[in-house]
């Protein structure tokens, strides 16, 4: 991966949804599920152009290669974090808390109150540090919770 300073974070394209949806498999599958969970998966581990046309989804280039994304979702006062995924070569660099702060930032500017996500058991202890608090679990799929998180802005 190219260096942090060659980093560009700008909005997404509706032509990049294939290579979204690409980065995102990528990335679900470095956390070790099997390739039966992973099909069971694929539609929710898709990206439309349609929904990069309509939302809020922000891409991070490094050397013009797309290393990784966040989509943000609700209306204010009360948002979501519905995706930040990045490429595995890029897990542990540092480009998670770059997208993280800037989806925080992106989220307190458009009036939101709160961003609340469902992470990946895997991803818990990264949200957690970033200041994220666990506020429940939520079953996706029997026998299969996700930890809920949430992050609240101060008030002015």
């Amino acid at each position: 991966m190219p260096p942090m300073d060659e980093l560009r974070i700008r909005a997404a394209e509706p032509d990049e949804a294939g290579a979204l949806t690409e980065l995102t498999r990528r990335s679900k599958a470095y956390w070790g599920y099997p390739q039966a969970m992973m099909d069971g998966w694929a539609d929710m581990l898709s990206v439309s152009a349609a929904a990069i046309r309509d939302g809020r989804f922000v891409v991070a280039e490094r050397g013009g290669v797309v290393a990784g994304y966040y989509q943000l979702t609700g209306r204010p006062p009360n948002g979501d974090l519905a995706d930040l995924f990045l490429e595995p070569e890029a897990i542990g660099t540092g480009l998670g808390r770059v997208l993280w702060e800037h989806a925080v930032a992106s989220a307190r500017r458009a009036g939101f109150q709160t961003l609340t996500l469902e992470s990946d058991p895997h991803a818990e202890a990264f949200y957690l540090h970033m200041g994220a608090e666990y506020v429940g679990d939520r079953e996706v799929a029997p026998g299969r919770a996700l930890p809920v998180l949430r992050v609240t802005f101060p008030t002015a």
